[in-house]
């Protein structure tokens, strides 16, 4: 998976300059999903944890960050102290950036994926499989806040969103039985109607852990398009901004909706 992880991520992140050169100042400031952030910080942000895992910088804030995730002070720290850059400035700092890890990850990929990463993001304690992946999400999720932003849509089949998609639908089981804390026997069937389609299940055990698997009778089914479960998971819309169409127990197809934003 190494490799699908990389080649999804450079592929991404090179159609995301690809896309970030082309637009003009006004576009540059457009409001994106993600709070207070423009597109501009959207580039700031990637710009920031390129050169990060490529070794260039050293992070900028303290962070009480654990292996789970990276706070948001340290993420709002890289945004911050590139305000004052130029959007050339940010571009060659994030090309430099991926040509740097491009040409690193190129050469040779690690024996063991369960080993620890260099150059984490807040120097969290991710692996190698781990961190790959995270960048993978990371870099196409930003690439697609910026095309919703822009009016650009594009790439919601590429290799970054089945790794993007995947990656979500192998938490979706946390999302019933831990946030939403559905009780035995609960079962919930995500039917994702394209570009990429596929069927996410999960059911809830005995001991209160919802494990994968489509169900043969779901208690609810949410039939939604994996853009708009991409939205949901990954927290950038609430649920009454996109279209998904609920069957089955209408109350727990909402209380699963409000709480399927996770994070890695």
């Amino acid at each position: 998976m190494l490799q699908t992880y990389v080649d999804a991520w450079l592929a991404s992140v090179r159609d995301t300059i690809a896309l970030l050169e082309e637009l003009d100042d006004a576009a540059w400031s457009t409001p994106t999903d993600l709070p207070g952030w423009t597109v501009a910080d959207v580039a700031a942000h990637l710009a920031h944890l390129e050169a990060v895992t490529a070794g260039h910088v050293v992070d900028e804030a303290p962070t009480t960050a654990s292996a789970g995730g990276i706070a948001s002070v340290y993420t709002e720290a890289g945004v911050e102290s590139r305000r004052g850059l130029t959007r050339e400035q940010v571009l060659d700092e994030l090309r430099r950036s991926v040509d740097v890890r491009a040409e690193r990850l190129g050469g040779a990929l690690p024996d063991d994926p369960t080993a620890r990463a260099e150059h984490t993001p807040a120097g969290v304690g991710w692996t190698w499989d781990t961190m790959l992946r995270n960048r993978t999400v990371d870099v196409w999720c930003h690439e697609q806040d910026v095309r919703r932003a822009v009016d650009r849509p594009g790439n919601l089949d590429s290799a970054g969103a089945h790794v993007t998609t995947h990656t979500f639908a192998a938490a979706m089981p946390f999302v019933l039985g831990k946030k939403v804390g559905a009780t035995a026997g609960t079962s919930v069937l995500w039917d994702l109607t394209g570009p990429i389609a596929l069927q996410v299940g999960a059911t809830v055990g005995d001991d209160g852990r919802a494990r994968p698997g489509v169900p043969d009778s779901p208690t609810a089914t949410l039939t939604l398009t994996s853009d708009a479960f991409a939205v949901l998971a990954a927290g950038r819309r609430r649920p009454g901004a996109v279209e998904v169409a609920v069957s089955g127990d209408t109350d727990l197809a909402h209380r699963v909706l409000e709480q399927m934003a996770v994070t890695f």
